[in-house]
């Protein structure tokens, strides 16, 4: 009776303070970009797995994804993943990893225009390392950078939910005017 009276209260006080979960309509994506190309600059391959990952996750959002037609761009600039020895064993051998994946990304508009300049987004994962077991690590590690670049889709698609049109042209400035003598 005790949990269930603090769980209630808990959800009052979050509800008091202004807390909510966000919805899927919060990270809608403007009309503008109902429609995108998905691409990446760096790599020979057509899809590779961020590519398919940024795809699937804007397709989630109900984005049409075309290849030919004129649409703004998603140009994924390049991803980079870095294993980093956290922990060393009795033997001097790593026993835990941080995998550090960045993805860097940039909208442009359909006649080349920069939409949205490039950002980066990163995930990191860490894991233990068993020499004993060098297949199972290898599978984890494969594992974890799936969910890394399915964690770097989601965060360039709220991204891309929070894009508000493209820049606004500069304005000329005007001269000061003299003021007239009398």
């Amino acid at each position: 009776m005790r949990r269930l009276l603090a769980a209630g209260l808990g959800v009052l006080l979050l509800a008091g303070c202004g807390f909510h979960l966000r919805t899927a309509r919060e990270f809608a994506l403007p009309q503008s970009l109902s429609v995108l190309r998905v691409r990446m600059i760096s790599s020979g391959l057509k899809y590779p797995g961020v590519v398919l990952a940024v795809r699937h996750a804007l397709e989630d959002r109900g984005v049409e994804i075309v290849e030919r037609r004129p649409a703004p761009t998603v140009v994924l600039q390049g991803e980079v993943m870095t294993p980093v020895i956290v922990t060393l064993n009795s033997n001097g051998g790593a026993s835990a990893y941080l995998l550090d994946y960045a993805v860097t990304f940039s909208l442009v508009g359909p006649k080349g225009r920069v939409l949205m300049a490039p950002r980066t987004v990163r995930a990191q994962r860490e894991y233990s390392f068993d020499p004993e077991n060098v297949l199972a690590m290898a599978r984890e590690q494969s594992y974890l950078e799936g969910r890394m670049r399915a964690s770097a889709a989601r965060q360039i698609v709220w991204a891309l939910a929070a894009y508000k049109g493209p820049p606004a042209a500069p304005v000329a400035a005007t001269a000061p005017q003299k003021p007239h003598a009398p």
